[in-house]
Parts: C-alpha cells; sequence; structure tokens
C-alpha cells in the first residue's frame, strides 16, 4: 500500500506511531532507573497502578466499558502473559543496557511468523523461510555467543520475546472480534496481577525523586497504549508496524546520555540485520494479503 502526501489520517497515524514509540521508549527509561534501587515487583505494580490514570481518562472520555467480552479465556491468557512479558522484560532493563534488550526484542514478528505456522496454519514460503533465517544470523551477531557473558537478565530478554510472541498470536486470532479498549484493560490487570504478590513481599519505601520516576513512566506507559491504538485506526498496520524500530534509536540517545552505556559495533549490526528481514518479512506478508485479497 502506498501512501500519499495527501493521505492525512495516513500520516496522522504515522506520527501517531512514531509519538507512541517515544512515549514507551521513555518509560522503560524510567523503568531501569528504578530497578536501579526498587525492587523489580514494585516497579511493575507502581507502573501499572499510574498507567490506569490515562487508561480511566479514556474509559471515561468514552462513556465507560460497554463491549462484552467474547473470548475471556483467551483475553485472559493474554492478560497474564502480557504481565510475564513486563516481568521478563524489566528485570532484563536492570542488567542490560536498553540497546541490547531492544534488539533482542526486535526478533519477537520471527518468532511470530515461525509460531503461527503450526498455531495459526499459515503458509511460510520461501522468501519468509530466508527472511527468518537472516534474523536468527542476526540475534547471533548481536549476542555474540562466543564472547558474550550469559546471565540471567539474557535469558529474561528472550523470555520477554517468546510471551510477546504469544500476546501477538492471540491478538491475531481475536483481534477483530474484541474491543480494543478491552484488551488494554486485560493487559493492565495481567501486569497488576503479576506484579502485587512479588510487590507485597518486597515492598520498600520511596523517596520523594523515585516516586516522581514511577508516576512518570506510569503515565508514559498508559498514554503509549492509546497512542499506539490511534495509530492504528488511522494507518495500515504494515505501515505502522516496521516504525517499532525507531525504539532503537532512542535507546541508543538514552543509553549514552543517561546511563553512559557503551555502543557496541556487533549489537548495531546485528540489530540492522534483524531490522531488515522482519521489514522484508512484513513486505512479504502484504504481497501474500494481497494475492489472497485477489483470488
Amino acid at each position: 500500500m502506498r501512501l500519499k502526501l495527501t493521505d492525512v489520517p495516513a500520516l496522522a497515524g504515522i506520527q501517531l506511531s512514531l509519538a507512541s514509540y517515544f512515549l514507551f521508549s521513555s518509560s522503560d527509561v524510567l523503568v531501569k532507573l528504578l530497578t536501579r534501587q526498587v525492587p523489580v515487583f514494585q516497579v511493575i505494580l507502581l507502573q501499572v497502578l499510574f498507567a490506569f490514570i490515562p487508561f480511566a481518562f479514556v474509559v471515561y472520555r468514552r462513556g465507560g466499558l460497554r463491549t462484552r467480552i467474547r473470548n475471556r479465556s483467551l483475553v485472559a491468557v493474554r492478560g497474564l502473559l502480557a504481565g510475564a512479558n513486563t516481568l521478563c522484560g524489566f528485570y532484563a532493563f536492570s542488567s542490560l543496557p536498553l540497546a541490547d534488550v531492544y534488539a533482542i526484542v526486535f526478533i519477537t514478528p520471527i518468532v511470530v511468523t515461525v509460531a503461527s505456522i503450526p498455531i495459526l496454519g499459515e503458509t511460510v514460503g520461501m522468501h519468509r523461510i530466508a527472511a527468518i533465517m537472516a534474523g536468527f544470523v542476526g540475534v547471533l551477531v548481536m549476542i555474540d555467543p562466543a564472547a558474550t557473558h550469559f546471565t540471567l537478565a539474557h535469558l529474561a530478554a528472550f523470555g520477554s520475546v517468546i510471551a510477546s510472541a504469544a500476546v501477538v498470536l492471540i491478538m491475531r486470532r481475536i483481534g477483530k472480534e474484541e474491543d480494543r479498549i478491552s484488551m488494554v484493560a486485560a493487559v493492565l490487570l495481567g501486569i497488576f496481577s503479576i506484579g502485587l504478590p512479588g510487590a507485597i513481599l518486597q515492598w520498600q519505601p520511596l523517596s520523594g525523586q523515585l516516586a516522581m520516576i514511577a508516576v512518570g513512566s506510569g503515565l508514559f506507559m498508559g498514554a503509549a497504549q492509546f497512542v499506539s491504538l490511534e495509530a492504528y485506526r488511522r494507518a495500515p498496520a504494515s505501515v505502522i508496524a516496521p516504525l517499532q524500530y525507531t525504539m532503537l534509536v532512542w535507546a541508543l540517545i538514552y543509553g549514552i546520555a543517561i546511563f553512559n552505556d557503551p555502543v557496541k559495533a556487533n549489537v548495531l549490526i546485528g540489530a540492522l540485520i534483524v531490522i531488515a528481514a522482519n521489514l522484508y518479512n512484513f513486505h512479504r506478508e502484504r504481497v501474500h494479503a494481497r494475492r489472497n485479497a485477489g483470488e
């Protein structure tokens, strides 16, 4: 699908998508700052509690939650998986540079493509198989197994990939049947359920500065959810999805400016290979969708 400069809704969708990924990245930076001094479960709970504020505002403007959930079990599982994804991601942020975590998480679309074959019954041609193989080569370049000392944080990052892929697969299955506001509510409740037990056991008092960081993280994350939904409403998913890779740019900027993280050549090269593989994969999905629509 080609966009023209006169296609105002689509261009607005692109702008909103870029804004949402900036908000997500900013929220993750604040999370990383918090996890240096606050237990991960407490950070999860604090973020999701403050994320309910923009969610409540949107629901109020809409006139309440009025939509019946048709696939309750899958919606609930998706919410819990989102909580598991958050737990794994936050733990990875606590020990690894943001850019490293994002680079690993970027393989999620490739995992979704592989898993969609047995789970959703999708067919994958040779072009997409080649993209999958290139993506995994990119992962090997990023990780550099011969030189990297693997830690629990690396495993957590890959756990985030698995949980995130499962969330996407469920969304593909039920997304057209369920209201997006209800889906966001399920995600927030799932994250809350994951964070609450551990936060109760590990709770520690916060300074005023840490409390403000927690507020900012939650507000950014909650706002990003709805800005992203609005972006997908205004522009095709095939246009919006690749823009997630701008998060790597923000990760590099934040990493250098705030955390003094080194820019590692193998991470950048591997991430570019993964991004190129994913972009080609998105392209082949569009071609396949057009072919099916024509038939």
